[in-house]
Parts: C-alpha cells; sequence; structure tokens
C-alpha cells in the first residue's frame, strides 16, 4: 500500500511535470512567435506603398506638339510661298519656282540644324555656347551698325553689307544673305538665361539685374543702330519676359518697360522719319494710302475679300503687283485671301497651341537655365507671330517682322528652326 501511495506519488509528481513543461513550451512557443510577427512587420514595411493618386499622362507629349505645329507651319508656310510668290519670281528670276526653292533650301538647312540643336543637352548650351554665341552676335551686329554709319557719313557701304528696299541689315555675297538680328535672338536668351540663373534671388536687386541690363541694351542699340527697330522691340520684351520668370519684382519690371517705351519713342522720332511717317499711316490709313500706308491698306484689302474659306489657292488678286512683299512680311494677307478667314484662324491656333506646349516645357524642366530658356523662346516666337498678325491686320503699324515658319526669309527660318532645336533640347531634361 505504501509503496503503491509512493509510486502513485512519483507517478502523480512525474504527471505534473509534462504540465510544467507543457507551460514552458507554450510559452517558447509564444516567444518563437513574436519574432515571425515582427518579421510581417518589416516586410510591409519594406515594401513600397502604391500612391494615393496615380496621375495618368494622356495625350501628346509638348515636344510632340511643338514638332507637329511647326511642322504644320512650315509645310503651309512652303505651299503659301509658292503662291505668293510666284508672280515676282517669273519677274525677276524668269520661273515661278526661283524663290520657294530658296526657301526650301533654308529650310532644309533649319530642319538640321534645329535636329541638332535638340541632341545637345542643356548644359553644353549654359556653359559652352552661351557666351561664343553672345560675342560672335554682337560683333555681327557691331559690323552692321558700323555699315549704316559709313554709309550714312560717306555714301559707301563696307563689304558684305547689303542694304535691301533702303534698309541696311544684311551681311552676305549675292543671294546668300544672313541678317545678324535674327542670330541676336537665341544668343540673348541664352546668355540672359545663363546670368539669371546663376543669380539667383539677386535679381530682385538693381545690382544683380545690372549685368542683364548692359548685355541687353547693347544688343538693343546695335540692332537699332541697323534700321530694325521691331526686332529692337522683340528683344525688348523677351528680356523682360526672362526678367520676369526670374523673380524680380514687378516694380523693377514696370521701370525697364517704361524707360524701353521712352527709348523707343526717342529712336522712332530722332533717328529716321520715316518711322513717323508710318505711324501716321497707321493712324490715318485713308490719308496716307497711295503713299506709306500702301501696304496696310492693300492687305485689308485681301483679308477682307477672302471671306470665310477664301478664294482658293493660288487665286489671290494681291500678289500681282498689289501688296508689295507679300511672300514676306504681309504673306498672312494672301493666306486670308486665299484661305479665307478659316485658314487664318488654323494659323493663329497653330501658334497659339506652340506657345502652350513651349511653356509647359518651361514649366517642366528642372534646372533654372533651361525654364527660362524655354520661356524666352516661346516668348521669341509668340511676340514675333503677333507683331506680324498686328501689323497685318492693321492694329500695329508697320514692321519688318517675318511670321515664325511661314514667310520667306532665310536667315529668319533658320534661326527659328534653331530655337526650336534648343527648345527641344530643354524639354529631353524635363
Amino acid at each position: 500500500m505504501t509503496a503503491t501511495r509512493r509510486t502513485g506519488t512519483r507517478s502523480s509528481g512525474t504527471s505534473r511535470k509534462p504540465a510544467a513543461s507543457g507551460r514552458s513550451t507554450g510559452r517558447s512557443a509564444t516567444a518563437t512567435r513574436r519574432p515571425a510577427t515582427g518579421t510581417r512587420r518589416s516586410a510591409t514595411a519594406a515594401r513600397p506603398r502604391r500612391p494615393e493618386v496615380e496621375v495618368v499622362r494622356r495625350g501628346p507629349s509638348p515636344s510632340t506638339v511643338v514638332v507637329v505645329t511647326v511642322s504644320l507651319l512650315c509645310g503651309l508656310g512652303l505651299v503659301m510661298v509658292y503662291s505668293a510668290s510666284s508672280v515676282t519670281a517669273v519677274r525677276t528670276l524668269g520661273n515661278s519656282w526661283g524663290i520657294v526653292a530658296r526657301q526650301a533650301m533654308w529650310l532644309g538647312l533649319g530642319v538640321g540644324a534645329a535636329f541638332a540643336a535638340s541632341r545637345v543637352p542643356w548644359r553644353v548650351w549654359r556653359d559652352k555656347v552661351a557666351l561664343p554665341l553672345m560675342l560672335v552676335s554682337v560683333a555681327a551686329l557691331g559690323y552692321v551698325a558700323l555699315g549704316v554709319l559709313v554709309q550714312k557719313a560717306a555714301g559707301t557701304s563696307l563689304p558684305f553689307v547689303i542694304t535691301v528696299n533702303g534698309a541696311t541689315r544684311w551681311v552676305g555675297v549675292g543671294s546668300m544673305q544672313f541678317q545678324p538680328s535674327d542670330l541676336a535672338k537665341p544668343a540673348l536668351i541664352l546668355w540672359l538665361a545663363k546670368l539669371l540663373s546663376e543669380r539667383g534671388r539677386d535679381v530682385r536687386t538693381w545690382e544683380g539685374l545690372k549685368p542683364v541690363l548692359v548685355w541687353s541694351g547693347l544688343t538693343c542699340a546695335l540692332v537699332v543702330l541697323g534700321d530694325d527697330l521691331g526686332t529692337t522691340m522683340l528683344l525688348g520684351a523677351v528680356t523682360l519676359a526672362m526678367v520676369f520668370m526670374a523673380g524680380a519684382p514687378l516694380s523693377k519690371l514696370a521701370t525697364m518697360g517704361g524707360v524701353s517705351l521712352g527709348l523707343g519713342a526717342l529712336a522712332i522720332v530722332g533717328l529716321e522719319r520715316f518711322r513717323v511717317t508710318r505711324i501716321l499711316a497707321f493712324l490715318e490709313p485713308d490719308k496716307y494710302r497711295q503713299g506709306a500706308g500702301w501696304q496696310l491698306w492693300q492687305s485689308q484689302i485681301g483679308l477682307a475679300s477672302g471671306g470665310l474659306f477664301g478664294s482658293g489657292p493660288g487665286l489671290a488678286r494681291s500678289k500681282w503687283g498689289f501688296l508689295p512683299e507679300a511672300h514676306t512680311d504681309f504673306i498672312l494677307a494672301v493666306i486670308g485671301e486665299e484661305l479665307g478667314l478659316a485658314g487664318s484662324l488654323v494659323v493663329l491656333g497653330l501658334f497659339v497651341a506652340f506657345m502652350g506646349a513651349g511653356c509647359a516645357i518651361g514649366m517642366r524642366a528642372r534646372s533654372p537655365f533651361g525654364r527660362l530658356v524655354a520661356f524666352g523662346v516661346t516668348t521669341w516666337i509668340g511676340v514675333q507671330a503677333l507683331i506680324n498678325i498686328g501689323v497685318t491686320v492693321g492694329t500695329l503699324p508697320t514692321k519688318g517682322i517675318t511670321l515664325p515658319f511661314v514667310s520667306y526669309g532665310g536667315s529668319s527660318l533658320l534661326m527659328a528652326l534653331f530655337g526650336v532645336g534648343i527648345l527641344l533640347s530643354v524639354a529631353r531634361d524635363a
């Protein structure tokens, strides 16, 4: 009995050990499960979270819009240059294809320049191209301005300086002519973008803006001495736009704009008398329609006779000697007469689309230099188109400024396409 009790007691004691062992096993199991839970947490933390808002881009990219709009404008321009210049080409060159063939040659050079420029990184434009291009531009403008002064003082012209229709703006030989003021547009944009991006918040002070004002003022002064007040106004507008985008206060922009307008008025009154006559013809077109207002009067007649859908391609009457320079500065009047209001609105819409895409490229640019270049090029093309359209419809006095990508003009087309290439180069960094 006793042995049995002892055995039972031992058995009973032995039976309690597994229970204790079970409790310890449970604790160890719990302990071993905790690291597993921690592992799941770490795995969850390491897994990237999904964005709460997923942005889906639809539609063409800004670069695509730029390429498409410029291609359409250049193609339309080539057709309209042939239509507007065929009569003049037959009279002066003996065949109707002479002028448009030159335009096609410059278009090919411009497309090559645009493609090459689009492959250049923006850092190369800033560090290696901006200053040399600006110096070349200033040297060319200075040579033309010197040619104008020599011609007025001595009655002779410098070598390679060419005068066309009373304006001395070109350098070259024979039919190969180049207008240095066209080169000044991309050169000044690149150089100002470099200066403004390096100064940062210093552009809020006159001290920080001093080099910008010096270079811009020098360029504008040389251009206006070369009998090109229209391009001077364009460069002034581009400078103001870039300074504004760089963060300069509105008070300083207003001061710069007021001084520019004052100097422009002084240049109109003091340098050349024919500019005053053009303004008077703009204010009273009926009175001067047989003289200084002849182009404006004929341009408005052509636009009005086009109606809604125009007289048809090639059927404009204005190009038969009624509208001087129909294929250059006043090509929109021929477009309005042959393609009507609908065709003119298409041209206007293409420029609006180009400007919207250019602004989008500027807003997406990651570098301050690229942002300023994009807005500078967009302002250049947009304001130049606005001035040309305003002159054609009679809301601005006559200026010798072409319609970008559309009008006949070798250096103008080449530099405009070169500027588009720079814009596409900035877009690659976006």
